[in-house]
């Protein structure tokens, strides 16, 4: 059954078409009159619009304007029937009954709402359970679609202090019996045929009783619509007493076509992008039975949409009968501990999913337990990403005990946390134990010298080396050099390794410089921002002129100067593996520039240079065009930005690429330098030749 909306009338009920004879009685009188037919009693009336009003003597002080009275006792109270049967009471202790397709009875209409529910500055509204203000309706009342309705509405006037309007919703349990009491106060029923028989509420001023056939809403629902000061509807359960929850969203028409394009969509198509749609709990709990039984779908991003606990459980719930699902983001949602407990207990049986994107989910150290605990059992996850939470040293002692029993595992990712120099000890002792692991993420989790010692030590301790590192932004200083360095001599199978923003200086640089000399295995190496200086760059270019395999070298952001620069220039003209180096804001000046212009001229690998903020000058950027001139089939992207090049520079390079048409460059930066409008045009101009001269060749020039 469904009930609707349950409102206040700021008016009440004016009209009479009845005469009805109604009597004053004892003000908490009870009376319940049955709907049987009283020949002599002038009260009733049949038909398909009969109304009956009963109002109290004006004698009394109640203002009785627009109703008709007189006094007889209180057996003769009103009683109507019909099949659109209204009952309208004013404030009185007679009972009304409707009879017919809406049937009701409100005894005691004089019963006010429980204490607390008034307020003493303006007019408030208030359910029995407790539910939030309401805001007042408009006077007057409008005929319901709903064939059958009941209005049952109490009013008092010209009282010495008006009290607030109160308006009490009052549910059967089982049935779907409606009354309001209180001042001002309106029920509309409809969607049924009125209320169960024999059904009662009673409350702490007063009991509604009522009678008639029970009726069935939309859908067959037990629901009632609230309606508060928003706007916005929540359910009310009917099965017992009125309990209040909290109100929700009302799903637009416009909401409901998009989340049915979604749901079409995860039925036919394997890979499904559904991020940004601000589903929310409604909108995951109205698509989730799209994954049920559902043998398409396999990739799925629901990324960015505010799900909530209700939603990832309706969600765990479908899936639990999917088979094809293998990868699933959940990223940016707001999850919390709660949700990761709901996701922890599902995975511990999921048997699909082998790829898991948990990044900024709000997971703390009670989440994290809790998909450790699918970690002991789940032998599916291969990839598991928890980046950006607010998992502390607990939760990774947690995910570093599930680590040390999982087998499957292969990337764990947990940058942007809390793990802290604990967090990362725990996780190098289970790493000792763990066969299966080949990614490990921690960046900036400020882990120190201590906790990255330890990391390194359960690292080499491994029988089975993992190949990708991520150790940036930690806090890491020179005194962790020699663990690093003693780890790298013994892992033959790392290939990328990050230690991005730490504080290695000159002394940390060198100690892992002596383990690349030998490394045949490391392509990418991120050293930037560590504040090495000329010894450091020095100790690394001899290092890797011995170095077949490194391809990628971050050196950012490092203040090695001109006497680093000519050193790494001079590793790069003779190292036949290097394809890029990056090198901005290194303070290496023209000297510098004048290095790596010798050095692109024989470098037969050098594809990617990076020397923004460099301070090269119109000096160094003309060295660079003279190199530029020459035949060059290798470098494809050369960044100059924040160099303070000026027209002189910007000439130099135009007329290098005039002469150069069938060069390889394809990428040319020059941000932020002091070009003119005669500087951007050489250049503009020499581009379009080009690309006239060489057909299909395109180049791109950034000011």
């Amino acid at each position: 059954m469904m009930l609707a909306m349950s409102r206040v009338s700021p008016r009440g009920v004016a009209s009479v078409r009845a005469n009805a004879r109604v009597t004053r009685a004892t003000r908490r009188a009870r009376a319940v009159v049955r709907a049987s037919a009283d020949d002599g009693d002038d009260s009733r009336r049949e038909g398909d619009d009969a109304r009956a009003s009963a109002v109290p003597s004006p004698s009394e002080g109640y203002d009785t304007v627009g109703a008709r009275h007189e006094s007889v006792d209180a057996s003769a109270a009103p009683v109507v029937s019909g099949d659109d049967a209204v009952v309208d009471l004013h404030v009185g202790d007679g009972a009304a009954t409707a009879v017919g397709d809406g049937a009701t009875t409100v005894n005691d209409a004089s019963a006010l709402a429980p204490e607390g529910a008034r307020t003493t500055s303006e007019r408030a509204t208030a359910t029995a359970a407790g539910g939030a203000p309401r805001k007042k309706s408009s006077s007057g009342k409008k005929k319901s679609k709903s064939k059958s309705k009941t209005y049952a509405s109490t009013r008092g006037r010209g009282m010495a202090a008006p009290e607030p309007t109160i308006d009490v919703t009052l549910v059967a349990a089982g049935a779907a019996a409606v009354g309001v009491v209180g001042y001002f106060a309106w029920t509309k029923l409809k969607g049924g045929n009125g209320a169960a028989a024999g059904s009662s509420v009673t409350t702490s001023s007063g009991e509604m009783q009522a009678s008639g056939a029970g009726g069935v809403g939309e859908e067959g629902m037990p629901v009632m619509n609230v309606t508060d000061d928003a706007g916005m509807d929540g359910p009310v359960n009917m099965d017992g007493p009125a309990k209040a929850k909290a109100p929700k969203r009302t799903i637009t028409r416009e909401a409901k076509r998009m989340l049915r394009d979604v749901m079409d969509e995860l039925r036919r198509s394997p890979t499904v992008d559904a991020s940004g749609k601000n589903l929310g709990d409604e909108g995951m709990g109205f698509i989730s039975e799209s994954f049920a039984y559902n043998n398409v779908v396999s990739c799925v991003d629901l990324s960015a949409n505010g799900v909530g606990v209700i939603g990832i459980t309706a969600l765990c719930e479908a899936l639990k009968h999917n088979d094809t699902l293998t990868m699933l983001s959940l990223a940016s949602n707001s999850l919390g501990d709660e949700g990761a407990a709901v996701l922890g207990e599902f995975l511990k049986t999921n048997s699909t999913i082998t790829t898991l994107n948990l990044n900024a989910c709000s997971i703390g150290d009670d989440g994290a337990r809790a998909i450790a605990e699918a970690l002991k059992t789940n032998t599916t996850i291969t990839s598991l990403e928890m980046n950006n939470n607010m998992i502390d040293y607990e939760g990774s002692g947690a995910l570093a005990q599930g680590l040390a029993q999982n087998t499957s595992l292969e990337l764990l990712a947990m940058s942007g946390n809390y793990v802290g120099a604990l967090g990362a000890a725990a996780l190098g002792a289970a790493l000792k134990e763990n066969t299966g692991l080949r990614s490990l993420q921690l960046n900036g989790n400020d882990i120190g010298n201590e906790g990255c010692i330890k990391l390194c030590e359960g690292l080499g301790a491994r029988t089975e080396k993992i190949n990708n590192l991520d150790l940036g932004n930690n806090s890491i200083g020179p005194e962790a050099g020699p663990a690093i360095r003693d780890y790298l001599a013994k892992d033959d199978a790392l290939t990328h390794l990050n230690l991005y923003m730490n504080e290695l200086a000159n002394d940390g640089c060198a100690a892992i410089s002596e383990a690349l000399r030998d490394n045949k295995k490391i392509e990418l190496l991120d050293i930037g921002g560590n504040n090495i200086g000329a010894y450091g760059a020095q100790k690394l270019a001899e290092a890797l002129r011995d170095n077949t395999a490194l391809v990628t070298l971050e050196l950012g952001y490092n203040p090695i100067g001109p006497p680093g620069g000519k050193a790494l220039a001079e590793t790069v003209k003779f190292h036949g593996k290097i394809n890029a180096i990056r090198m901005g804001w290194c303070k290496i000046g023209k000297e510098g520039g004048f290095a790596f212009a010798d050095a692109i001229k024989y470098s037969s690998s050098l594809a990617v240079l990076d020397l923004r903020g460099n301070d090269l000058g119109d000096d160094g950027c003309a060295a660079l065009a003279q190199s530029l001139a020459v035949v060059n089939e290798v470098l494809t992207n050369l960044d100059l930005g924040y160099n303070e090049i000026k027209d002189k520079g910007a000439f130099a390079l135009a007329q290098a690429i005039k002469n150069n048409a069938e060069g390889s460059l394809s990428t040319l930066s020059m941000n932020n330098n002091y070009l003119t409008k005669f500087g951007e045009v050489a250049l503009t101009e020499a581009v379009e030749l080009v690309e006239e001269m060489s057909p299909g060749r395109e180049l791109y020039v950034q000011f």
